[in-house]
């Protein structure tokens, strides 16, 4: 079998159809189909359902699909440093929106100091999004909020933080809330899907509610702080993201009768291997992510 092999394979996976990666490839169909036989027959397993004309990956080809596309990469990487073109591997590393705005940059940062061989690019995605590319071979590791339960990922606990209500002191509202009357006030707080939006959500069904009519619901942290500070309503957020400004007194906390926590986890596929260079940034996004959140 040879790269070529793969390449097809990945590639089809991809488009979903013969047709298309012939077109791509510029190959004829014939010659897409032969490849994909002959990766089948070489190695005794089944990589797609024909059904109706349409490709369904099996099980089997979701598992090969992660592996075809670390050899591929890490073919590439050979090439890269045999040609001396380009000896600076790639990481590809996740992130949700909370973390991805505030503690990725120094991560960079301090990646940028400390491994300068290495050449980080970042996707900042909602989890469900980041656990597909998780699964597709497509990131190397990510860091997500809350349970990720899927058996062919694996998650290390880095640490554990909070979600807290924050207004500005002029707004009109008591020091401390009964999660009971939430939904009576403006409420700033992030898009359906999102993290700390599930956490709220969840939280707020055990008691039979749910919030119905926000002021405002955005995809962006700082949108809402901002909002937060200009008096318009109360904001949903993670701790480490207004300590800040707590601390300036732009805005003040609202207590809360019930706790509103989550976890946070770096994940990756159960069946990656890790470079050197890789594993090193794994190890250092776990540290600065152990002591930014404890901090």
């Amino acid at each position: 079998m040879t790269i070529r092999h793969l390449n097809t394979f990945i590639k089809v996976c991809e488009l979903g159809s013969i047709s298309k990666t012939a077109e791509e490839l510029c190959v004829a169909q014939p010659s897409v189909s032969q490849t994909i036989k002959e990766l089948e027959s070489y190695y005794d397993v089944c990589l797609f359902n024909r059904v109706n004309r349409r490709l369904i990956l099996t099980k089997d080809g979701q598992l090969l699909l992660v592996k075809a596309k670390e050899a591929v990469r890490a073919f590439k990487d050979f090439e890269d440093l045999a040609r001396q073109v380009d000896t600076t591997p790639d990481i590809y590393i996740g992130a949700t929106m909370a973390f991805g705005e505030i503690v990725l940059p120094n991560f960079v940062k301090r990646m940028n100091e400390e491994l300068p061989c290495i050449d980080p690019r970042i996707v900042v995605e909602k989890p469900d999004e980041l656990v597909n590319r998780l699964l597709n071979g497509d990131l190397d590791f990510a860091i997500i909020e809350g349970l990720v339960s899927d058996p062919n990922l694996k998650t290390t606990l880095v640490g554990k933080d909070r979600l807290v209500l924050v207004a500005s002191p002029k707004f009109e509202c008591p020091d401390s809330i009964k999660l009971e009357n939430l939904t009576k006030y403006d409420l700033l707080v992030r898009e359906p899907g999102s993290a700390p939006r599930r956490i709220v959500d969840y939280r707020l069904a055990i008691k039979g509610l749910k919030i119905e009519n926000p002021r405002m619901e955005s995809s962006s942290n700082l949108v809402i702080i901002s909002m937060a500070i200009n008096g318009m309503g109360i904001g949903i957020l993670a701790e480490h993201l207004v300590k800040k400004y707590i601390e300036s007194g732009e805005l003040r906390e609202i207590k809360l009768d019930a706790p509103l926590g989550r976890n946070l986890f770096l994940v990756h596929h159960k069946n990656k291997r890790f470079s050197s260079g890789q594993r090193k940034a794994y190890q250092l996004c776990q540290n600065i992510l152990t002591n930014e959140i404890q901090e």
